[in-house]
């Protein structure tokens, strides 16, 4: 099964005001749970809005802006994923006919 993850709030804590990426921590649970998926054989796809509103939805500016910092992020904390996806579309709402509500890993 390809299963699509939202970065921020889901795999790790949201942003606080000026906070860094890199100091962000996993959301509980996250780290075990996509090993659990990726083990079971599903395809993992982190898709992601960072810096869409600030670039103004210019994913080359977002990629270059924050690109190697979320890697380098996803690295540290051995998140296994297939793909990652820059440039989710930034909006207050999200609705979609296949969307979880994500409450918590647990």
């Amino acid at each position: 099964m390809r299963i699509c993850l939202d970065l921020d709030g889901v795999i790790c804590q949201l942003r606080l005001e000026n906070q860094l990426y890199e100091e962000l921590l996993p959301v509980d649970g996250a780290i075990e749970k996509i090993k659990a998926l990726k083990d079971n054989g599903h395809y993992i796809i982190i898709h992601t809005a960072r810096r869409m509103k600030t670039h103004n939805a210019n994913v080359s500016k977002v990629i270059a802006d924050i690109g190697k910092i979320t890697l380098d992020w996803l690295e540290k904390y051995e998140i296994q994923y297939d793909e990652i996806l820059f440039g989710k579309p930034w909006a207050e709402i999200y609705i979609d006919d296949n969307a979880l509500r994500f409450d918590s890993w647990g």
